[in-house]
């Protein structure tokens, strides 16, 4: 029976962890190694067609939106709005921003501020929909169209939570992507850890799907699951990758990551730790694509992979579902494709931009629909 350790992991979410694994490595274990590693060859593949909607509605004139925004300070949500800023351009719409600056209490404040300003719609940028439930709700009653970026878990629409629909790529889906390259880098002889943050539900999901891929390999090995907090990982990434290098010496062959912020802050550990940097561990993303993290890629050094968001075309997105809403139409149901850049492909980003932006045409097949 395959084993695995749980270390600076919160002891109540060890059954529940522990019995996700054991039904999610049922589900994948019929894969096999062909197929994991077609998945993996595909998800590198660059498209250049688009696939998302190809019809919609004419742009509907004269609207008003608010862009609450978790934190303008988080490259993500700014891409977001620059998005959505370029894609309005040239329409009889305004865009107000209010940014909630990172904490509940600011962003509940500037939700409730967006409903007083009477908007035809309101954006919830990377704020937790079920935290503001009731809020939104009553923005609902007044008519106001609702659309999170990042604000459930899933994609789609959230009547129960108020949202028209929310835009994200598919959390299990990047987890598991990231984990098979993991596999597939190693001949299925990956001996992972994982790092995660338990208070985001999503970051939950990404490690829960990486972890059960990793399982459902039968010579591979989930060393170790680290829980820390991204709002804590300057303090306790650089002792949380010495100890876990002394714990298991020479066995780590990857470090899985919900975030790129943390192998930003193990890189100082993992120079002074006195390997040889073959033997170092390589490190593979499960979001979101920053700019330091593509520069490691194109270096070969410290990263092998991340799974980023389109977050420009994301933008765009959130303009269309928009005018969906206000026609009283069902939204897109588009999702972005799983996509991971590594050396390969990594000619394909801007590296001045630092966003990945798919040359897939997007911005003229929405022009297209709202002719």
């Amino acid at each position: 029976m395959k084993t695995f350790k749980l270390s600076n992991y919160l002891y109540n979410k060890l059954i529940v962890l522990t019995f996700m694994l054991i039904i999610s490595s049922t589900l994948y274990s019929a894969d096999d190694y062909a197929k994991v590693d077609q998945r993996v060859q595909e998800a590198i593949k660059v498209s250049t067609s688009w696939q998302g909607p190809t019809f919609g509605n004419p742009m509907a004139p004269d609207k008003y939106i608010v862009f609450v925004a978790s934190d303008l300070r988080n490259d993500g949500v700014n891409s977001v709005v620059k998005g959505m800023t370029k894609s309005i351009e040239g329409l009889k719409w305004n865009l107000h921003l209010l940014d909630g600056k990172g904490s509940k209490v600011r962003q509940s404040a500037a939700l409730n501020r967006a409903i007083m300003l009477k908007p035809d719609g309101i954006v919830l940028g990377g704020i937790d929909a079920k935290y503001h439930e009731n809020t939104l709700k009553a923005a609902q009653a007044f008519g106001i169209k609702i659309i999170g970026w990042h604000a459930a878990n899933e994609a789609g629409p959230h009547p129960n939570l108020g949202l028209f629909t929310n835009i994200t790529t598919d959390a299990e889906q990047v987890g598991d992507i990231a984990a098979s390259l993991a596999i597939v880098d190693s001949k299925e002889k990956a001996q992972v850890v994982i790092f995660t943050d338990s208070n985001y539900s999503i970051a939950t999901l990404k490690a829960n799907s990486m972890a059960s891929r990793i399982i459902a390999c039968e010579t591979c090995e989930l060393l170790s699951v680290q829980d820390i907090p991204l709002d804590n990982i300057a303090n306790e990434m650089p002792n949380a990758i010495a100890r876990l290098l002394k714990q298991f010496p020479n066995q780590i062959t990857h470090f899985l990551v919900i975030n790129d912020l943390y192998i930003d802050f193990a890189i100082p550990s993992l120079k002074t730790s006195g390997l040889a940097p073959e033997d170092l561990p390589k490190s593979i993303s499960a979001g979101d694509g920053s700019r330091e993290a593509y520069l490691r890629i194109r270096s070969g050094k410290h990263q092998l992979a991340t799974v980023p968001e389109p977050l420009f075309m994301q933008g765009w997105q959130i303009t269309d579902e928009f005018n969906r809403a206000f026609h009283d139409a069902p939204d897109s149901g588009f999702l972005t494709p799983v996509h991971l850049i590594v050396r390969s492909n990594i000619q394909n980003i801007d590296l001045k931009i630092g966003v990945y932006d798919p040359d897939n045409q997007y911005r003229d097949a929405y022009r297209r629909i709202w002719k």
